[in-house]
């Protein structure tokens, strides 16, 4: 089977694929006894475009495809970021646990579909501008999912991920290591400059890169509280912004 096209409207592995690979991706379901809250919020049929936030857990977002696909029984397309389509072995990874390269025109193609999508606003500038044990959000001048739920007409999903920023402590900011692999050893272009790899400390009390340490989180628990569909209306600006209260309320613990 030939790697996953990178063209608009791409085609997923089969469902049978897509649960085994997510299987083999997430131990990590059962080892930080994640669970998913009022799962009925997200629609039994057609299209969804789930927002959530982004944390220092490593590829947590497989954890949550898992967890829709066991309670709703509908697989979820992640919209990936386009590193992991530059690298022939992990886009075929990511491909069959349902990932794909996050376009617009991917987003809105899906949705047109009728699939449901996931998306992280914050991207890593979130991941790494959290700070251990705390969730927040920074997704300033990020708006296009927005944009894309306007065109389509999808309703929007607010997930809260939390515990998400409880797998890693991180030590450095990892400037110098981030330039050093993604700039000379992967020559990644000046789209990766903020890219950052900060020495972490997880389940070993041992120093390492994050790109290292990534499968040894802290035995955290985590839980994602899926929140009422947001219908598009209103300028993207307005739609983003009720979007983003809506993930802060969850996060306060108050009603949206």
């Amino acid at each position: 089977m030939s790697d996953a096209p990178e063209s608009a409207a791409p085609e997923s592995a089969s469902p049978r694929a897509v649960r085994l690979t997510l299987t083999l991706l997430n131990p990590r379901r059962v080892y930080h006894r994640a669970r998913l809250e009022h799962p009925e919020n997200l629609p039994s049929s057609g299209p969804a475009l789930l927002v959530s936030n982004h944390g220092r857990l490593d590829f947590d977002c497989f954890i949550l495809m898992s967890l829709v696909l066991r309670r709703r029984a509908r697989p979820v397309r992640l919209l990936a970021d386009h590193l992991w389509f530059k690298l022939p072995g992990i886009r075929r990874l990511w491909w069959l646990a349902g990932a794909v390269d996050g376009t617009p025109e991917n987003a809105r193609a899906l949705l047109e579909r009728g699939d449901f999508v996931l998306t992280y606003p914050g991207g890593v500038r979130e991941i790494m501008g959290s700070r251990f044990r705390r969730e927040h959000l920074d997704w300033e001048g990020r708006t296009g999912f927005a944009r894309v739920a306007l065109e389509t007409g999808a309703p929007i999903v607010p997930v809260l991920g939390l515990g998400v920023n409880s797998g890693h402590v991180f030590l450095t900011s990892g400037r110098t290591l981030g330039r050093l692999l993604f700039q000379r050893v992967l020559g990644l272009g000046a789209a990766y400059s903020g890219y950052r790899d900060p020495l972490t400390i997880g389940l070993l009390p041992l120093p390492l890169p994050y790109s290292t340490a990534v499968h040894l989180p802290l035995p955290c628990r985590v839980k994602y509280i899926v929140g009422e569909p947001i219908l598009p209306a209103g300028s993207e600006a307005d739609l983003a912004a009720r979007v983003k209260q809506a993930m802060e309320a969850m996060m306060a613990g108050r009603p949206a």
